[in-house]
């Protein structure tokens, strides 16, 4: 599976059916081995072609109970945190039952000699505010190349542990978009990567109501460097982008530079323990960081028409632990900063973290049931702070 970094939970979802030692080995294994061997399990030929194709996915329904009134009933977001002076603050808890997390995909790949080897991934999920279909990924990979929508270059997926809660690693820096990737595996133990990719989220705040709006001009270029040892596995990304406020005839024109540095990585200890860690550290990239995503968190258009940029950066570090081949524990944690201008609105957010603890029990490769702790906390631009609990359990049929 060359590129196949399908979902936040897809990656590490695994690891609750695959003992650690297999998944060493497949997170550490080259591209050109996962494309090119033939061994695709839960797949069948498409007759009278070279391809072989595979239907996967899985049904997730969720049991949440909320104690504090958090905004949004589907996942426990930092900026979902009512903080004092807001009209939910002080809400009493809820319930809410879901399964539209539930996803299904569809995964073609060509095993043939003297041709490129190809791969078709397609998966889409329902977590929408209407249970609509939405698409997560929609790619093409050929040879070294990944064509079309996936996690972007900088999405180190399993730098964090496995959490219940579908917003996950509030502090991961990455998420999804229109791609053109090169990767090439140096060596068994170096694999480089290149990306041209659509920067979707342009996070400018416009406070005064100066005319314009946000464009984009050229791509974001994004680089990484993956090292594989015996037990674990580092990944260093860099990207940099163009920021830009087009004003039209009457409205300022400005634009800045965004850059951004991460470095994740996974340690196995023995075969029954990994810890993780990723940290972000950018200019202008508030929004690249999921907790700050979709709320302007790039930069502020100040009363001069010019583009103020936002420092960001984040933490985050998983621990799992299996107590027994069907029974397994995961930590996390993430941290979040905005070094935000005074101009920027009084309730944004500022800075925040979050914490998960669960149990997962697996009856074996197909069900597993699990229970999560979550605590999150938030400080918003004007110094205003709230926290909050959430327990959430999940049945989970993947196949």
């Amino acid at each position: 599976m060359y590129a196949q970094v399908e979902t936040k939970k897809d990656s590490t979802q695994k690891e609750l059916v695959i003992p650690n030692k297999d998944l060493k080995e497949q997170i550490i294994k080259t591209a050109k081995e996962q494309l090119v061997n033939d061994n695709f399990p839960g797949s069948w030929p498409m007759f009278n072609t070279d391809l072989r194709m595979k239907i996967g996915g899985y049904l997730k329904a969720d049991f949440i109970y909320d104690l504090d009134g958090t905004t949004d009933k589907s996942q426990f977001l930092m900026a979902t945190i009512p903080v004092r002076g807001e009209p939910e603050y002080g809400n009493e808890g809820y319930l809410s039952f879901l399964a539209k997390e539930t996803r299904i995909n569809i995964d073609v790949r060509r095993f043939a000699e003297n041709k490129i080897p190809l791969q078709l991934f397609f998966e889409g999920d329902f977590f929408t505010s209407d249970n609509r279909f939405r698409i997560r990924h929609a790619y093409i990979t050929a040879g070294d190349f990944i064509i079309g929508q996936t996690w972007t270059t900088l999405s180190f997926l399993e730098s964090m542990s496995f959490m219940i809660d579908f917003a996950a690693g509030d502090a991961l820096f990455g998420g999804r978009t229109i791609q053109i990737r090169y990767q090439k595996d140096i060596s068994d133990k170096i694999r480089i990567a290149a990306g041209l990719e659509y920067l979707e989220s342009l996070g400018i705040e416009n406070s005064n109501d100066l005319e314009g709006e946000a464009n984009v001009q050229l791509p974001l270029l994004a680089l990484r460097l993956d090292y594989k040892w015996k037990s674990g596995i580092l990944w260093l990304g860099s990207s940099i982008a163009q920021l830009r406020w087009d004003g039209g005839t009457d409205g300022p024109q400005d634009q800045i530079a965004q850059l951004a540095f991460v470095i994740a990585g996974r340690q196995y200890i023995g075969d029954n323990n990994y810890f993780t860690f990723n940290f972000s550290y950018g200019n202008a990239y508030g929004e690249n960081i999921i907790a700050f995503n979709g709320s302007n968190a790039n930069a502020v258009l100040n009363a001069d028409g010019k583009l103020d940029p936002i420092l960001a950066k984040s933490i985050m570090a998983g621990f799992m632990h299996r107590w027994n081949p069907k029974l397994e524990s995961n930590i996390n944690y993430a941290y979040g900063w905005l070094d935000a201008p005074a101009s920027r609105a009084p309730y944004a957010l500022k800075r925040g973290g979050i914490g998960h603890i669960n149990l997962i029990y697996k009856f074996d490769k197909n069900f597993s049931i699990g229970i999560e702790y979550m605590r999150g906390e938030q400080r918003t631009t004007n110094d205003a702070y709230g926290a909050a609990n959430r327990i959430q359990s999940m049945a989970k049929f993947e196949f």
